[in-house]
């Protein structure tokens, strides 16, 4: 393994290392080029390799790394001369088409049934068209080559150098033998580098060109497809949530406004950011980022003064055990990315608004005390696979909204169900209530998988109750 490799594997992990040796073999040729360009784009993360690999966009990275270098590497040519220079140095007159008359005047070279289409008029208004004439052509006869080949000195002889006139100016070198040989119009392969090198170059820069343009790859899906975002300082940080004008990102960043903050980072033994979240195990605190309280931090106060705040660490998830002076406890675990995948608080009773409503993450919650739970309980949460809520009463508006995770529910004790409870929810298959009084409406609101429900005769239910449920088919009403 290089040098450059191990670096790689030192801030990118062992996988993004193997990768990067099978995507870019030709990139790793020249030293430091590949590490150089990934410091450059990605502030460190072990992440990438699987975001990749999870969201199916390794071909999209690919291109998007080598349109890096590419951008590089023509920045390294440098012109001192023009196409008429540099073909004249391959024994090459060049001739620059201004009107069909200019064009017509090169038939002249071409054989009776072997002209090219240019030829037929009209070309000027899709494409630049230039001719390159070997000094010597005079000489070359097409009847000393008697077996036509793309590359032969007659062929070459003559070509014609098109660009076409839109974004692309996609290049076409035309062989003076048309027909005769396969695909005449990719000459030299179509790059002007078979003819001398430099000459691409010279010719974007002397004619204003883009030859060979690719819609340039900008990184965009690493933001769409791959939870990623671009700083102020142009590194891509993998972030958790966007909070107003904040991104909470792993590693204990977070971007303000787009600029990069490290101040959690750089005292990673005292602070951790989990979410929109602060745990100073210091001061033997947990608050809201912006030192607010809300229902989160609520649940964890109410329980009295924190004593201490143990860390354990697995391979993939860190558990924070918190423990209150009263003898109380409970347990929060997030995972390698500090995303909050598990909470578990058997003494809080009462949770109020807002719940994690910003979370995406959290899988399994534990609430074995709580009889009442606010609005907008884990709002936007499309995680969650486990929710023990066994002695809940009563459930406030739009709690569960959109969770597309959860299969099974046990709210034997539950009184009341506000508003649009678990409305556009496509997992669940059991739901246990056998004790609601009252639900409100939008009640299972577009639900695909529940088929069976059991509820109280006498239960008062809102309006559209499990409308958009094609596939329940039995409605108990004790």
């Amino acid at each position: 393994m290089t040098d450059e490799l191990k670096q790689i594997k030192k801030l990118y992990g062992e996988d993004m290392m193997h990768l990067c040796r099978s995507l870019f073999p030709t990139i790793l040729e020249k030293r430091g080029k590949l590490l150089g360009i990934l410091t450059k784009v990605f502030f460190p993360t072990h992440s990438i390799c699987k975001d990749l690999k999870e969201s199916n966009t390794v071909n999209d990275f690919q291109e998007f790394i080598n349109s890096l270098n590419e951008e590089d590497e023509k920045r390294l040519i440098v012109v001192n001369e023009s196409p008429k220079e540099l073909l004249s140095k391959v024994n090459y007159d060049l001739y620059e088409c201004k009107t069909e008359e200019d064009i017509q005047s090169f038939k002249k070279y071409y054989k009776p049934g072997e002209e090219i289409c240019t030829f037929n008029g009209g070309r000027l208004n899709r494409c630049y068209v230039f001719f390159a004439v070997k000094k010597n052509v005079n000489e070359i006869k097409r009847s000393n080559f008697k077996n036509p080949r793309r590359q032969d000195q007659y062929g070459t002889s003559v070509i014609s150098i098109q660009f076409t006139k839109d974004e692309s100016n996609t290049l076409s070198i035309k062989n003076r033998y048309n027909d005769s040989v396969d695909n005449p119009d990719a000459t030299f392969f179509n790059n002007l580098e078979n003819i001398i090198p430099g000459l691409t170059k010279s010719f974007e820069y002397y004619y204003n060109l883009n030859i060979n343009y690719k819609p340039k790859n900008d990184g965009s899906f690493l933001r769409r497809k791959t939870g990623y975002i671009k700083g102020n300082d142009n590194k891509y940080y993998r972030y958790n949530l966007i909070v107003d004008n904040y991104v909470f990102c792993e590693n204990n960043i977070y971007l303000e406004n787009g600029e990069p903050k490290f101040e959690f980072f750089n005292n990673k033994e005292r602070y951790i950011l989990m979410d929109n979240y602060v745990v100073d195990r210091l001061e033997k605190k947990i608050t809201l980022f912006n030192g607010e309280t809300d229902s989160f931090t609520k649940s964890i106060s109410d329980l009295g003064l924190i004593k201490n705040i143990d860390l354990f660490k697995n391979r993939d998830n860190r558990l924070l055990v918190v423990n209150f002076i009263n003898g109380n406890n409970l347990s929060i675990r997030i995972d390698e990315n500090n995303n909050i995948i598990e909470y578990n608080n058997n003494y809080v009773k009462k949770i109020g608004n807002d719940f994690l409503k910003d979370n995406k993450t959290i899988k399994r919650i534990s609430l074995t005390s709580v009889e009442d739970i606010g609005n907008d309980f884990l709002l936007n949460n499309n995680s969650l696979q486990e929710l023990i809520v066994n002695n809940v009463k009563n459930i406030g508006g739009n709690c569960l909204y959109y969770n597309n995770s959860l299969q099974e529910l046990d709210l034997s004790n539950v009184d009341f169900i506000s508003y649009g409870f678990m409305f556009s929810n496509n997992s669940l298959i059991k739901l246990i209530m056998p004790n609601v009084i009252d639900i409100g409406s939008n009640f299972l609101y577009t639900n695909k998988t529940l088929k069976e429900l059991n509820i109280p005769s006498d239960t008062l239910i809102g309006l559209h109750f499990l409308e958009n449920n094609p596939n329940i088919n039995n409605i108990k009403r004790r």
